[in-house]
């Protein structure tokens, strides 16, 4: 089913995050993130150029993904590896070059094909681009697994990590479908076969209903950008804030760490949903982006 809403959603959860992005002291993020629930100019050194609005650089990956599948109506992992490449070798780019980034580049101009390009990274954000699937009709679930895992691995050429992206590709069709965020949680979990995922699933669980302030959770959880951490920190705001998208993606926010791919995530699913309707006005200009 098409949505152009959780692209919307997945965008603003990235968006949201760029003032405190990879900033780990949570009393720094205090003092000089005033309101989380808005968009901020980066407090961390490794966004330079960008301002209040923009996206980091998984956010640009998505718009660009976005963009390049309205064009073309389909994806085709050769072709979106030729507008990636070129996006990252153009010297008028703006936007941050990760690990990810580097090494998927570097294989990609030594000539390795781009279904062997990815790197070895397990960082969660390899997850965070599927949102943009979305945006085209697929003749069957198994051709959108099959597409979010090789968009995943492209970059990220980790089992685990391309095992989320199909998770949350699940999670958004049973919510357009008409289940709950936590039934639709539950239900792509019966696919997990990663035991570190399962487990993830059950702590984000048990964290949700603790009396845990979400800032303690998600640093039990893990705030880097490791995927095992990350996505347990998705599934306790999740399941925490079902139908609340802005205190999710706010307290996210707030508590730092790799909050954009935690927050891309979330957006995709808060997107599905419908839950951004009650949107602040100055945030609420992502709605129609796409």
């Amino acid at each position: 089913m098409k949505s152009a809403s959780v692209v919307e959603g997945a965008l603003l959860g990235d968006a949201i995050c760029l003032g405190p992005h990879w900033v780990y002291d949570q009393e720094e993020i205090a003092r000089k993130i005033g309101r989380p629930d808005r968009f901020h100019d980066p407090i961390s050194q490794y966004h330079p150029g960008k301002k209040a609005g923009d996206l980091t650089h998984y956010g640009d990956q998505l718009a660009l993904l976005a963009r390049h599948l309205r064009e073309k109506g389909r994806f085709d992992l050769a072709e979106w590896a030729g507008v990636w490449r070129a996006f990252w070798e153009n010297p008028e780019t703006i936007s941050y070059r990760d690990g990810a980034t580097r090494e998927t580049l570097t294989n990609l101009q030594a000539g390795i094909p781009p279904e062997q390009a990815g790197s070895a990274s397990h960082d969660l954000a390899g997850a965070s681009r599927i949102a943009a699937l979305f945006l085209l009709d697929w003749p069957e679930d198994g051709s959108l697994f099959k597409a979010c895992r090789e968009l995943t691995e492209f970059t990220h050429r980790n089992m685990k990590v391309a095992s989320v992206a199909e998770f949350f590709a699940r999670v958004v069709q049973s919510v357009q479908g008409g289940a709950g965020i936590p039934e639709a949680l539950e239900s792509a979990g019966g696919a997990l076969e990663d035991e570190r995922l399962n487990a993830g699933l059950r702590d984000g669980r048990e964290s949700a209903t603790s009396a845990k302030p979400d800032a303690e959770a998600l640093v039990r959880h893990g705030l880097s950008c490791d995927v095992d951490g990350g996505f347990a920190g998705v599934c306790h705001l999740l399941l925490r804030y079902p139908e609340d998208s802005l205190t999710a993606l706010a307290e996210n926010a707030k508590a730092g760490g790799d909050n954009a791919a935690r927050g891309m995530l979330l957006g995709t699913a808060y997107g599905a949903a419908g839950r951004l309707e009650h949107l602040p006005d100055e945030i609420a200009g992502f709605r129609g982006w796409v």
